[in-house]
């Protein structure tokens, strides 16, 4: 017997396709969903693992600048403290100055010379005194320039005077107090080579 199929095959046949076309769209669209949810997730992946490194190096940073300040405030006590060294160098080497003015002046001073007068301001000492000659002002001078104290004598008067019943010279004369010889120097070399 011959069948013959009276329904609207061709109907049938679309609305098949139609289906066919629905379930592969939807299949496309499901698999670009999936595909977009991948690179969204890695590329917010990605964003936090930049946005821990940020935040890594942010903290790196502040712990860099807590290490600068706490530089700066010990360059700070450093020259406070060299500062301080300073002063208490240039107090240590002028804490004996006026022993060693005395002495180098009872040292230096030539026989016929008598001093009667002293004054210190700053580095520079001025004199008075009298002298029974002059060429013994002369070798004070002479003396004054070849001690390790003193330093550039500069004459300002010398003139004729009485002491008692004898004739003298009247003098007065400056000096500059040279800078005394640093700690190491000073213990490298021994006393005995040291001129007053």
């Amino acid at each position: 017997m011959i069948r013959i199929n009276l329904l609207p095959y061709r109907e049938a046949r679309r609305a098949r396709q139609n289906q066919i076309f629905a379930a592969g769209l939807m299949a496309v669209l499901i698999l670009a969903g999936f595909f977009y949810y991948g690179v969204y997730e890695i590329f917010s992946y990605r964003a936090a693992v930049q946005e821990q490194r940020v935040q890594y190096l942010q903290g790196v940073a502040q712990g860099l600048d807590k290490q600068i300040a706490s530089i700066v405030d010990l360059r700070k006590e450093r020259d406070q403290l060299l500062s301080r060294e300073g002063i208490i160098t240039d107090l240590q080497g002028k804490r004996d100055l006026t022993v060693r003015i005395f002495n180098t002046l009872a040292t230096i001073t030539p026989p016929g010379i008598f001093l009667t007068h002293l004054q210190q301001q700053g580095n520079t000492v001025a004199v008075d005194g009298y002298s029974q000659a002059n060429n013994q002002v002369a070798e004070f001078m002479r003396n004054i320039e070849a001690s390790t104290t003193f330093d550039k004598p500069l004459l300002n008067i010398i003139s004729k005077a009485k002491l008692g019943n004898e004739e003298v010279g009247q003098f007065s004369l400056q000096m500059d107090i040279r800078a005394p010889v640093s700690a190491t120097k000073s213990n490298g070399q021994s006393s005995k080579g040291i001129r007053p």
